[in-house]
């Protein structure tokens, strides 16, 4: 994989992460050791298979994106290539592949615009190798979809209730095995002006008896922008937020978050909104 260009540059509270289609290659990844105590044994995955569906197939636009959230690391970036069964599932996400017998997908959701899931046990392979989704909390959030071909200078828009994956457990203090998985809500706004879009995104996750909240904004100059918030790429509670194209004059807010429920436990999931 390339090693992409970034520009970096610091407003309070938010770090902005200007990705240029132009100079990224295959995308942009991260990787970071959140910290992790006690990391939770493998469990038996349920017998279960996928779970969701969609509305209609993801279809690439000029400029299709993606990003997805494992354990200890979390990717972003222009999608080069991306394969989705006829139940919605994706199996290929640029230089990600998904496979197995069974490889279960939870949460599916999407429509022409995007396509959301959770994979959640199978093989899960990139360029720096092999990870075995053994169906305990090691999943693998996603979200695909087509970034704007430009941003409007003034108007606001209003947003659903949003569509989630389950946040999962990625560390903290000890959890249950029946913890492993929470529920998410929230909420997003988009306003646009003269400098650009300011995203906002606001999710409340549950797991265990336990909540907590993560909160995140920024301002997209650029629209292939993705907006990095608080300690997310450290490991630590923040938000990574992107603005799709969802056809017909709508958007998609498409939020990636990690949070810190009151317990100690962190968990972390991918949100989009579709905005109008």
């Amino acid at each position: 994989m390339s090693t992409p260009n970034f520009s970096l540059r610091f407003s309070p509270g938010i770090l902005l992460l200007a990705c240029a289609l132009s100079a990224c290659g295959g995308g942009s990844s991260s990787s970071d050791t959140p910290a992790v105590v006690n990391p939770p044994p493998p469990v038996t995955p349920p017998a279960s298979g996928d779970t969701g569906s969609v509305s209609a197939a993801y279809v690439q636009g000029a400029s299709p994106r993606y990003m997805l959230l494992n354990v200890a690391r979390q990717s972003s970036g222009i999608l080069t290539r991306v394969t989705q069964g006829s139940n919605g599932a994706l199996s290929v996400i640029a230089d990600n592949t998904f496979s197995g017998t069974p490889a279960v997908t939870r949460e599916i959701s999407g429509d022409a615009s995007f396509a959301q899931g959770r994979w959640f046990s199978g093989t899960m392979t990139d360029a720096s190798g092999t990870t075995i989704l053994s169906g305990n909390n090691a999943s693998a959030h996603y979200s695909v979809y087509n970034a704007v071909a430009s941003l409007p200078t003034s108007g606001s828009l209003q947003c659903d209730a949003g569509t989630y994956t389950a946040p999962s457990y990625t560390g903290g203090a000890n959890v249950q095995p029946a913890a492993y998985f929470g529920t998410a809500s929230g909420s997003a706004s988009v306003v646009f002006g003269p400098s650009g879009a300011v995203l906002t995104m606001t999710v409340d996750a549950t797991a265990g008896g336990s909540t907590g909240q993560i909160s995140g904004t920024g301002t997209m100059s650029r629209p292939d922008m993705s907006l990095i918030g608080g300690g997310f790429l450290g490991g630590d509670s923040g938000t990574l937020l992107a603005l799709g194209d969802a056809g017909a004059g709508r958007y998609l807010v498409i939020g990636g978050y990690k949070v810190l429920l009151a317990n100690g436990a962190n968990y972390q999931g991918i949100a989009t909104f579709h905005c109008s």
